[in-house]
């Protein structure tokens, strides 16, 4: 590669560049931009298009926009603090704009009465339209418009103005072109028609007309998925081809089939099509990255068992982390007896386990005299070493983070993953559309399931109705869970809601037995509280969201959850989930008098629908996809042309793309450049 490339990601203070001295790069830095690549990367939020000026009647309102104006009034209006104001009212014969500078009283001289000016800037609608700090110059002085002029608009700061960063810019596209080579491989730019790397650089920052900004978005949209792409996927052939090689599986499955016959009931024909598609891969050679999904009692569980079954038999060990104690222990207990008559030992390991019961599961489990372990987080520390882990499995995938996955993962001998989820989150549906997983789904419900019944509560009255049916659910012998509102970071807020609603449902359900569950409570009375509860003791569990996941009672038929504006699509569709598990029909009221689009928006699509997939595609419309190589599960994409919802046949030609390339090649990438560029994006993951 030549040195001149790897300049771009050097630092701005070892760049020899007129204008960037000390001052201005501490401004650049303050963006975010520390680097020419930054800069460079750095693109536009919009353009300031000259040939295109609007008439004010035609403006809607928070727009940023190109006006031709006469002013007709200039003033200094006193204000209530020291910042000065100068206001002009101005008109272009269609109508009225008021305009507003701040912290520039000379303009009230150097402005002329009568003359026309071209503003730039972002129109406010209020009782008339108002432009505040806008550019501005005279119109007779607009030499270019006639030309044609698109201007750059950047997400700048106030030390630094689109003038300056323009010029910044301008200075650094002038560098030589060995700066500017080309990172997609040259077969691919000519079979898809896709302009240089050079020419849409420029072309992005400095375009001529729109048909520039165009080709260039869509250059960088392609190099942009590029780069993850091959990232992704060349690790995965790399790993795949090491897999191929080192460990071969002898596809023994009798213990599988002694533990499903077993069983008192037959595995659907999803749950069967989801183990064939894992079979396939690990038979293969090929490293699992899987995430699972199906709703609520679907059967996932099962699933694991059986893949985790066909690992031990073929001389790996497994583990199932579950994201609480009361979830592992579960786990554990349902397979514990099973397992043992197969001869398979499993043991369960959380953070409850201390000094030498503890010390004596670690050496078990590093001599390999345990097949499947099934613990929490207490799973990822460093003294838990595996003799020849092959198979890790992550239960309820949203609640643990990219780090917590990767500890785990580089703790076996060999990388393959299953995540299950009831809901994709955004990040894990982006992940899946990119590559990153595959996707299997089990969408079927064993027989005698019914669909869970959804109502938004939004008025008193019919709260008051709610209270009515549930009373007669409860009579009948059923069971329900009321949650409290969700108050992030406070174990004594959430302690303090749970009681309070515990003193509305007293009220309103006498007679009736109630157990409260909250975050306050130590592990072992939370333990009692959910076995009383599962045991019939107690007829209504006033909770908060720690039995989102974790939690099987069949009989219980009802959840009410309390300022469901509250929670996300994510966890509303877990907690519904914890009823509809047993043969009785079952209810989940979503209690809220939100005023808010967004939150609305969710109660409707909880109404609406069950499906996972569904409920997770409207979750990235509503919350975006979340930054893909960070550790959020929730906020912006990382991509600046890609949008993960709308742009799904790019999406998938380029994973084509690259496929294709990779296998041409032996998983080899031979661009420098695209090499370079895809380890400066992965080499802090």
């Amino acid at each position: 590669m030549k040195e001149d490339y790897k300049q771009i990601y050097y630092s701005l203070s070892d760049t020899q560049i007129k204008y960037f001295d000390e001052k201005n790069i501490k401004k650049l830095s303050n963006l975010g931009i520390n680097s020419l690549y930054d800069l460079f990367y750095y693109f536009p939020r919009a353009y300031d298009d000259r040939t295109n000026i609007m008439k004010i009647n035609e403006l809607r309102g928070d727009e940023y926009v190109v006006l031709k104006a006469s002013l007709m009034k200039i003033v200094a209006p006193p204000t209530y603090s020291r910042v000065k104001m100068v206001k002009a009212t101005a008109t272009d014969g269609t109508g009225i704009i008021e305009i507003v500078w701040f912290q520039m009283p000379y303009l009230r001289k150097t402005l002329k009465l009568g003359e026309e000016y071209i503003f730039i800037g972002q129109v406010k609608r209020g009782y008339v339209f108002q432009m505040v700090n806008p550019e501005f110059k005279l119109s007779s002085n607009q030499k270019k418009l006639d030309e044609g002029e698109i201007l750059p608009i950047y997400s700048t700061s106030k030390d630094l103005p689109q003038n300056s960063f323009r010029k910044l810019m301008k200075e650094a596209l002038k560098l030589k072109n060995s700066l500017f080579v080309e990172n997609i491989p040259e077969n691919i730019l000519k079979k898809y028609r896709i302009v240089g790397r050079e020419k849409a650089l420029k072309d992005i920052h400095f375009p001529k007309n729109s048909k520039d900004i165009e080709e260039a978005k869509r250059r960088f949209a392609i190099e942009e998925l590029l780069v993850l792409e091959m990232g992704i996927l060349q690790k995965r052939f790399e790993l795949e081809s090491e897999n191929k090689s080192k460990y071969i599986l002898e596809d023994k499955k009798l213990l599988v089939k002694q533990y499903l016959e077993s069983l008192s009931f037959s595995l659907t024909k999803a749950q069967k099509k989801v183990v064939t598609e894992i079979y396939k891969d690990l038979a293969n050679g090929r490293i699992v990255n899987r995430l699972v999904q199906g709703d609520v009692g679907s059967g996932k569980t099962i699933v694991s068992m059986v893949l985790l079954l066909y690992m031990v038999e073929n001389s790996y060990q497994g583990v199932l982390m579950a994201p609480t104690e009361i979830l592992a222990t579960q786990h554990y207990l349902s397979v514990k007896e099973k397992f043992a008559k197969l001869g398979v030992r499993v043991e369960l390991l959380t953070g409850s386990f201390k000094g030498k019961t503890k010390e004596k599961l670690l050496a078990d489990i590093k001599e390999g005299n345990i097949d499947i372990v099934i613990g929490t987080h207490a799973l990822i520390e460093e003294n838990v070493i595996f003799k020849k882990l092959g198979l890790i499995i992550i239960d309820e995938q949203h609640r643990f983070g990219v780090i917590q996955r990767k500890l785990l993962r580089d703790k076996g001998v060999l990388a393959n993953l299953i995540v299950m989820s009831a809901t994709p989150i955004p990040r894990s549906l982006a992940l899946s559309i990119y590559g990153d997983l595959d996707v299997s789904v089990i969408d079927e419900l064993p027989p005698g399931r019914k669909p869970i019944k959804t109502k938004w509560i939004a008025s008193d009255d019919d709260r008051e109705i709610m209270y009515d049916f549930i009373g007669k659910k409860l009579s009948q012998g059923r069971q329900a869970y009321f949650i409290a509102p969700l108050i992030e970071e406070s174990e004594k807020l959430s302690a303090k809601s749970t009681e309070e609603l515990y003193e509305e449902v007293s009220k309103k359900l006498l007679n009736y037995k109630i157990g409260v569950l909250h975050g306050k409570m130590k592990n072992s009375e939370k333990d009692e509280v959910m076995t009383r509860f599962k045991n019939k003791e107690l007829d209504i569990l006033v909770s908060t969201t720690v039995i989102e996941v974790g939690v099987d009672v069949p009989n219980a038929s009802i959840i009410v959850i309390n300022n469901a504006e509250r929670f996300g699509l994510s966890a509303l569709h877990q907690l519904r989930g914890r009823v509809g598990r047993g043969e009785h029909q079952s209810y989940c009221f979503l209690v809220s008098k939100t005023e808010n689009a967004t939150s609305k928006a969710r109660l409707q699509i909880m109404e609406e629908t069950q499906d996972g997939f569904k409920i997770a595609e409207e979750d990235l419309k509503l919350r975006k996809s979340g930054e893909i190589f960070g550790t959020k599960q929730s906020g912006f994409s990382d991509l600046k042309f890609t949008d993960i919802v709308h742009d799904i046949k790019t999406i998938k030609l380029v994973k084509e793309i690259c496929v294709e390339y990779l296998k041409e090649n032996n998983g080899k990438i031979e661009n420098d450049y695209l090499l370079k560029d895809i380890s400066e994006k992965f080499k802090e993951n």
